[in-house]
């Protein structure tokens, strides 16, 4: 858990996907998956659309970025390291009103990179929690145990990035690495984190 100095107290914890999409007779939207309570705040967090009208990859982009199968579930969004580096993030700011409120921060990764880290950033860069954990082949839903949970009273805005970590001591991603990452999912939460998604 971070915090860092701003006007306001900022706590983190654990908690992700958006695009729109014609939704069949059971609920499911073609790009958002099921329906969630609290609603899903990402759009295209599955990577089941076509992204070229989805707010991913943004300005923060490092490697390359591409929309592959094989993802945890359907298809995946996946960065190559190049000698920059691997980022990506959700470009589209979220929508949030003023008041204390809580968000939740999670998604499936896989890979051949050793780490990443997972950061939010709230109110444009004055405010930021980041979680590192190690990729592995198979998909593990990070952050592991729990979702990252931002909490703040003044940010009008929230975004979420995904980075390889090629500043360690040991361990470092080098070019050519992966990280997939799937199923990203982002709600607003009144129970720390805990609802069933």
């Amino acid at each position: 858990m971070r915090a860092f100095l701003v006007s306001v107290p900022v706590f983190f914890f654990a908690c992700g996907p958006m695009v729109k999409g014609a939704p069949d007779a059971g609920g499911q939207d073609l790009c958002n998956g099921p329906a969630k309570t609290p609603a899903n705040l990402i759009e295209n967090g599955g990577f089941e659309c076509d992204p070229s009208p989805v707010a991913w990859v943004g300005s923060s982009l490092y490697g390359t970025f591409e929309i592959v199968d094989g993802g945890h579930s359907g298809r995946a969004g996946k960065v190559t390291v190049n000698a920059g580096g691997g980022r990506m993030s959700y470009a589209k700011d979220f929508a949030v009103d003023a008041g204390m409120k809580r968000f939740c921060f999670t998604a499936f990764l896989s890979g051949t990179a050793p780490f990443m880290r997972m950061r939010v950033l709230a109110g444009g860069t004055n405010q930021e929690v980041d979680q590192s954990d190690q990729i592995f082949a198979d998909w593990r839903r990070l952050p592991l145990g729990t979702a990252l949970e931002v909490s703040n009273n003044n940010a009008t805005k929230l975004q979420l990035v995904f980075e390889v970590q090629t500043n360690r001591a040991t361990q470092n991603a080098l070019p050519g690495d992966t990280m997939l990452i799937d199923d990203v999912d982002v709600w607003e939460s009144t129970t720390h984190c805990a609802e069933t998604r």
